[in-house]
């Protein structure tokens, strides 16, 4: 039987074989390599982990059991790094029993193939979910460009350079902090990376000025919520983002914009923006003040969360994340990692 010649293999797809059986792996590599993929193999869970962290392959090819490890554990490792947590995984299943199938699915299994294999069918899956890794890997690459382009509207003006990336750290540690799941957490992250996203449609001019901004600047600066929420839309992948992105200037009395929600009616997530979006611009240099340092400023919010406009649970629970000594020092490893003009770890 001719090995099916995948279209994608033209681009060198890597496959990582993981089976502790040779003679399988070396069937299921003379196949692959016929077809024109490059091929990398495994006997073993430790072994597998380190051709994972050396060169991240395109899909991998998984045996259920192994001879001193699980299958599982290879798949838990995969979805939990960043580098490969959406790669496709085919798990390879023999006598692989209905709990075990189960485990796999929920831990993020891509597919399953029965032994005996039928190579072709094997060839014909792999194109199938190498075809949807290409979709994925393009998505990833426009979200790498959307967040480069969020950090550069940082730096279109010296006094905000890194804001967004310090915010995304702190709504980060304040969303653990409240014991939030790790799709949450990754929801506060995001939102704080890109909630200023709308101000690219904002002039240069307003942005940087240092005077008080007339009315008609002011209703400019307040489209930028609303702005990012447009711009951001199409992308799937932040759509746990839009929340902060749209919310993260409403207050919670009802005073703030662009919909004056109230309470909990504001998303939880735009919260916690919030409350790090206001740290960040209070501790660092703007043109109309220099920066405060870290006990001013969270007095300051819990008086402004004692007027009605923050949550005052997320506000004390904010200022709770950086007590002591241990708590100043995760503060300036944060203020290291991105640097500003001026800023004061008290």
């Amino acid at each position: 039987m001719e090995p099916l010649k995948s279209p994608l293999a033209d681009g060198g797809a890597r496959i990582l074989i993981v089976d502790d059986d040779p003679r399988i792996r070396e069937v299921l590599a003379r196949w692959l390599l016929d077809s024109g993929f490059l091929i990398d193999e495994a006997g073993s869970a430790n072994q597998a982990l380190a051709a994972l962290e050396a060169v991240p392959p395109d899909l991998v090819l998984l045996d259920v059991h192994l001879a001193s490890d699980k299958g599982h554990d290879v798949l838990r490792a995969i979805r939990t790094r960043p580098a490969t947590r959406l790669l496709p995984v085919i798990m390879i299943t023999g006598a692989a029993t209905w709990a075990e199938k189960l485990e796999a699915i929920d831990e993020g299994v891509t597919d399953f193939l029965p032994k005996p294999l039928h190579l072709q069918e094997l060839s014909y899956r792999i194109r199938a979910l190498l075809r949807m890794k290409s979709y994925t890997d393009a998505l990833e690459e426009a979200e790498k460009v959307m967040v480069a382009l969020a950090r550069t509207i940082d730096a279109r003006d010296a006094y905000t350079g890194g804001h967004s990336d310090r915010v995304a750290e702190y709504a980060v540690r304040l969303a653990q902090r409240l014991g939030l799941s790790a799709r949450e957490q990754e929801e506060a992250r995001l939102g704080g990376l890109f909630h200023d996203f709308g101000k690219v449609a904002v002039r240069d001019e307003i942005l940087r000025k240092p005077g008080k901004l007339t009315p008609a600047e002011y209703e400019e600066i307040k489209s930028h919520p609303a702005k990012g929420r447009e711009l951001l839309g199409p992308m799937k992948s932040l759509a746990g983002a839009l929340p902060a992105v749209y919310h993260h200037h409403e207050r919670m009395d009802g005073s703030g914009y662009p919909e004056g929600l109230r309470g909990e009616s504001v998303p939880l997530v735009a919260r916690i923006v919030t409350v790090a979006d206001i740290y960040d611009a209070l501790t660092t240099d703007r043109p109309y003040r220099p920066a405060l340092d870290h006990v001013r400023a969270l007095r300051i919010m819990d008086d402004e969360a004692r007027r009605g406009w923050w949550d005052r649970r997320l506000v004390t629970e904010f200022s709770l994340l950086f007590e002591g000594a241990a708590g100043r020092e995760k503060l300036r490893l944060i203020a290291d990692a991105v640097p500003v003009l001026r800023r004061e770890a008290a």
